[in-house]
């Protein structure tokens, strides 16, 4: 699916192309915000089949099968030749283990021709960044279902999670409607003594403003889903620069 790669008058540095589900609504303008002069950024939605919030066993079923049509969306931004891809959808790259989340990437990569990044692969290469703390608290925006398959793929990775903590949101357009005040109190949940660092997963809650904030009050580094997406994609590019208001990792590695 490869393209010859371009670059244009606002692109002098660099295109990235963005793959969200339809339903998100905090993806596309977090990155924007992120975006380095020189860099632009190039969204292209994809279809996700609903999943279930009022029964827990269907809601599980759906993490386990559900595909959505990332390869339609892929291809459709594909002709305006970026350079690599930032995948802002989240749940599905945290099953399994580390060895699927790194075959699901190369697979990806592969089709694209470009480097793609994968929002587990993303976060694990900020833990890394920022000195590789074992002991985590999670946030997401999901049910326990989801938050049990995340828990378990930073488990099988050599992390340990001592607290994590879903919002349960009522539908993917509700996950952008949570206040700054609830996204406090869910890490506020997740933080105790024993946590070193605090992962946001759940690419549609919009955290990555707040990191600064989040930061500061408890005294901890912050590896958000969208600011490690967006992070790992110009570093893989080559692109160092600093990105000022998203916290530890993206302004200091």
């Amino acid at each position: 699916m490869s393209t010859p790669l371009s670059f244009d008058s606002l692109a002098s540095r660099a295109k990235i192309a963005v793959i969200v589900p339809a339903t998100n609504t905090v993806v596309q303008p977090e990155m924007e915000a992120m975006r380095p002069a020189g860099v632009t950024n190039h969204v292209s939605r994809m279809l996700l089949p609903p999943r279930p919030y009022d029964d827990m066993q269907a809601y599980e079923q759906a993490l386990k099968t559900e595909k959505g049509q990332l390869e339609e969306a892929l291809t459709l931004v594909m002709p305006c030749e970026p350079h690599a891809v930032a995948h802002g959808h989240s749940i599905h790259s945290f099953r399994g283990d580390l060895q699927r989340a790194m075959a699901e990437e190369a697979r990806l990569q592969a089709l694209a021709g470009i480097p793609f990044v994968t929002p587990s692969i993303a976060v694990l290469e900020g833990l890394k960044a920022i000195g590789n703390p074992r002991r985590i608290g999670v946030l997401t925006p999901y049910w326990p279902p989801a938050d049990t398959i995340i828990a378990a793929f930073f488990t099988a990775c050599g992390f340990e999670v001592v607290a994590s903590h879903g919002l349960k949101s009522t539908g993917p357009i509700s996950v952008a409607q949570f206040t700054p005040d609830q996204i406090m109190q869910g890490f506020e949940a997740v933080d105790t003594p024993q946590v070193q660092a605090l992962v946001h997963v759940g690419t549609n809650l919009p955290v990555s403003a707040m990191t600064p904030a989040i930061e500061a009050h408890f005294g901890k580094p912050l590896i958000g889903v969208n600011v490690a997406t967006y992070w790992l994609a110009l570093r893989r590019l080559g692109l160092r620069d600093a990105l000022p208001s998203f916290g530890i990792l993206a302004e200091q590695h």
